[in-house]
């Protein structure tokens, strides 16, 4: 019998975030809710950048979030330059974060009613794809954690067992309660279980990526199961954009901009979830300590425009 060595991560208490990854994403929060705080009708109210008149007005001062964002993704880019790379787990699960923020930039600009109004008879509700969404993720962690630590060679199970899927029923909340509350409640929920994976499966090196494991019944491996995240949120943020168009709810010029602003802050996250390169972490914090700042004051001047 023989074992690959886990990640001493994959058990035992969740690996943090930077405070510089929640303080930017609490200021994409605070820019959100100035931002569509804004109707469509203000967007061409004038809008001074600084000092300086523009002319698209309001609606440029939306549009400036995501150059902000975009501006520190190049500078993080910078000074990460020659850094260490990072491990390869880290690298193959990177496309679940802009695809969390993706689905993020959609859930923002809902309220609690959309959650349950039934859209076509036998599709699911808003609620429901949010529910299988985030017990989705939470499962692929759970399960790639236990095809990790079973043995190597003739004794390996070449599927799951009936005492690991009974296990999971007992440990993992299931999809009715992972559909549970508010708008705001599930938005939480789903940044805790992808973050909880991601640092806790991020170490993973090449060979423990080639652990073999299946999907569905298909023999793949952990490193397939990692990319798979990305995917799935992927999946169900396409499922969710139909019930919306079903339900007559596209969304708003302003809510497109904001959506536009989560991809933004996306592809910047990529660079540095669930942990910058090693030796870079000062510098990125600084970097988005100034790209907060700035994205939460131009948010809220843009607001005040369109109010005045």
């Amino acid at each position: 019998m023989t074992m690959i060595e886990a990640s001493p991560t994959l058990t035992g208490p969740i690996p943090a975030l930077p405070p510089s990854i929640r303080a930017g994403r609490a200021a994409l929060a605070a820019a959100s809710k100035d931002y569509l705080a804004i109707p469509d009708e203000a967007l061409e109210r004038p809008w001074n950048w600084g000092e300086h008149d523009n002319p698209d007005g309001v609606r440029y001062g939306l549009y400036r979030g995501a150059e902000t964002l975009e501006a520190a993704a190049a500078e993080v880019d910078w000074a990460v330059a020659g850094a260490p790379m990072r491990a390869p787990g880290t690298l193959r699960m990177a496309p679940v974060t802009p695809a969390r923020w993706a689905l993020q930039g959609r859930l923002v600009a809902l309220d609690d009613s959309i959650l349950d109004a039934v859209a076509k008879a036998g599709e699911w509700t808003a609620r429901q794809t949010l529910a299988h969404t985030i017990d989705g993720q939470r499962s692929y962690g759970w399960f790639s954690r236990w095809w990790v630590s079973q043995p190597l060679g003739a004794d390996r199970p070449a599927r799951v067992s009936a005492e690991a899927e009974a296990a999971s029923e007992r440990e993992l909340p299931g999809e009715d309660a992972e559909g549970l509350g508010t708008v705001a409640e599930l938005r939480d929920r789903l940044d805790a279980v992808v973050d909880e994976w991601g640092a806790r499966f991020a170490p993973f090196d090449d060979v423990q990526l080639a652990i073999p494991a299946t999907w569905s019944g298909i023999p793949v491996d952990i490193g397939f199961r990692l990319g798979r995240w990305g995917s799935h949120i992927v999946e169900h943020t396409i499922q969710l954009d139909k019930t919306l168009e079903w339900l007559g709810r596209p969304p708003t010029e302003v809510q497109r901009i904001v959506l536009e602003l989560h991809n933004a802050w996306g592809r910047l996250e990529s660079r540095i979830f669930p942990n910058p390169p090693a030796g870079t972490e000062a510098a990125v914090a600084e970097i988005l300590q100034r790209a907060g700042e700035t994205l939460v004051t131009e948010a809220r001047s843009t607001r005040a425009a369109a109010e005045g």
